[in-house]
């Protein structure tokens, strides 16, 4: 299961750049993004620093817009972008009809306003056009074995607070089911073809068994803004932790309970 949900060949080209807890997350969805099409031009809402991008959409007509001034320095400098916009979504003016594809990688959950930038996107998409994204599901949390212990030894209530707190601290504006999240979809115009779940619980907690010393890279990104600062020598150690996370993932669920994948199109023909 591991080596499909986290390839070799994927871990080996974020590891260098990320905290292993969030490659691990990165990577997986890099494998689900993989059975859509992926036509140019697309449009890439959160962009951050470009990583994501340079991956799955190599050789692509692509625009990345994020609100972070340092993410979008990086963006710039990371070749995976044709353009870039600083400024939020939901205000900034984008050419209307213009893209096949809209990616949003675990982005619009923490935008305040995800109706307008629903509405956004719509416009901003030719007929016809395709719209992804992760979203998380809204019982993710459970998976962690910390809300799993705590609620074992019957502490329910200290297991959901936990669980709100970690969802303050990743800032998830918006925390939906299933249906919910096809809902808020729909009512942007869109026509929703699946709202499927990816990231299996196994990801969850091996985001969580790596998150602790993934705790420094946090802190090197608010002190100099990058995750890492000697990549050569993570490259150097990507295969001992990809061997580490495939264990990890083998030992864990393999249900899909992580995000959803939301496939959704603007009505028409492109």
């Amino acid at each position: 299961m591991s080596d499909l949900e986290v390839t070799r060949d994927d871990f080996r080209r974020y590891f260098p750049y990320t905290p292993t807890a969030l490659c691990i997350k990165e990577c997986a969805r890099l494998s689900a993004l993989r059975s859509f099409p992926l036509d140019g031009p697309i449009f890439d809402v959160g962009c951050g620093d470009g990583l994501f991008a340079s991956i799955a959409f190599e050789n692509k007509d692509v625009w990345g817009i994020d609100i972070n001034e340092d993410e979008l320095r990086l963006a710039r400098t990371s070749n995976a972008y044709s353009k870039v916009i600083l400024g939020d979504v939901t205000t900034e003016e984008l050419p209307r009809n213009y893209f096949k594809t809209c990616v949003a990688n675990c982005s619009l959950e923490h935008v305040p306003r995800i109706d307008l930038a629903l509405k956004a996107i719509f416009e901003s998409l030719q007929p016809g056009g395709l719209f992804l994204t992760f979203v998380p599901n809204r019982d993710w949390a459970e998976s962690l074995l910390s809300y799993r212990v705590l609620k074992g030894a019957g502490a329910t209530g200290a297991a959901r607070s936990l669980q709100r707190s970690i969802d303050e601290f990743f800032a998830h504006r918006h925390l939906h089911d299933q249906a919910g999240w096809e809902n808020l979809t729909q009512a942007a115009g869109f026509e929703v073809e699946m709202v499927e779940p990816v990231l299996s619980s196994a990801t969850t907690a091996a985001f969580e068994m790596f998150l602790l010393p993934s705790l420094f890279g946090l802190a090197n990104k608010k002190l100099v803004k990058r995750w890492t600062n000697f990549p050569a020598l993570r490259r150097s150690l990507s295969e001992p932790v990809y061997q580490l996370t495939c264990a990890a993932l083998a030992s864990g669920d393999t249900t899909k309970t992580a995000e959803y994948l939301i496939a959704a199109r603007r009505p028409g023909k492109i």
